[in-house]
């Protein structure tokens, strides 16, 4: 088996991609079981209400209501799914790249909840004003922005510093960052395509073999399928941890300067930052 990976170091762009699924694979089975505790209870809700408006899609009210409903927890889930990857993987760094338990993931998350909360509105109304201006403005600060809650999450910042530290780390690396979020989200909508094409055949399959209308049926498949594929978001958030880490190694050399401070130091347990401190 692979040697865990440091997470901490100057990465090339491939290194980046192929990085993030070897962290995918070393770490499936605790990084979900975290996702689970900590999410489940949201992504259930969003399959049920998905379910119940494919089954009612003629009733005005039932989907006004469940659209608003959808919108509101699916924003959550999506903040709650951010936080449990990135919270996972900063303390697999701070245990020196082992598996951290779910409690301690569970204390950075409701730790930072708030202050993420808060920060994806207010980028997102910062992106949208971008938009209003212009179309680059708009990609410009989506790229600057997505580096902004690793920066609050590693370094304990409040948003002001981490929108700061973001443009920081970023200036000469744009396009560096900007290919690597555009490479994992098509593999990201790939392979949320193909996990959705079953559905589509089995939908066809069945309408032509009955001979009748399955609508209803497909979309209540087509529902929870559709939210177990947004499983595939941490993709993305993790190949955001390495960039962060990769840029900051470039222009601070953080791993180098705590390992010259760490000589003639005894190692620190693994347990030394616990989630209680959060």
């Amino acid at each position: 088996m692979k040697e865990n990976i440091e997470l901490a170091r100057n990465r090339e762009f491939g290194d980046i991609i192929s990085d993030t699924f070897v962290l995918i694979r070393q770490n499936f089975t605790p990084l979900l079981k975290a996702i689970v505790v900590i999410c489940g209870l949201f992504l259930l809700t969003d399959i049920v209400i998905s379910a119940f408006v494919a089954v009612n899609r003629e009733d005005a009210s039932i989907q006004t209501l469940a659209g608003f409903s959808k919108a509101v927890l699916g924003f959550i889930y999506a903040i709650l799914l951010v936080l449990t990857t990135q919270a996972y993987f900063i303390l697999y760094k701070e245990k020196s790249n082992t598996r951290p338990e779910v409690i301690e993931v569970w204390g950075y998350v409701k730790y930072y909840f708030f202050r993420v909360f808060f920060t994806e509105i207010l980028l997102i109304i910062g992106i949208f004003i971008g938009a209003f201006l212009c179309f680059l403005p708009c990609v410009y600060l989506g790229v600057v922005f997505s580096l902004v809650l690793p920066v609050m999450m590693v370094e304990n910042g409040n948003i002001e510093y981490s929108i700061r530290k973001a443009f920081k780390i970023i200036k000469g690396n744009w396009w560096f960052t900007f290919g690597i979020i555009l490479l994992v989200s098509v593999i990201t909508a790939v392979l949320m395509l193909v996990l959705l094409i079953p559905v589509g055949i089995v939908y066809g399959v069945a309408g032509w073999l009955t001979g009748k209308n399955v609508d209803e049926i497909a979309g209540v498949f087509f529902a929870v399928d559709l939210n177990l594929c947004k499983l595939l978001w941490i993709i993305p958030n993790i190949a955001l941890i390495l960039v962060y880490f990769a840029l900051t190694e470039e222009k601070e050399g953080t791993s180098l300067i705590d390992r010259i401070n760490s000589f003639g130091k005894s190692s620190p347990g693994t347990d030394q930052i616990s989630s209680e401190q959060y």
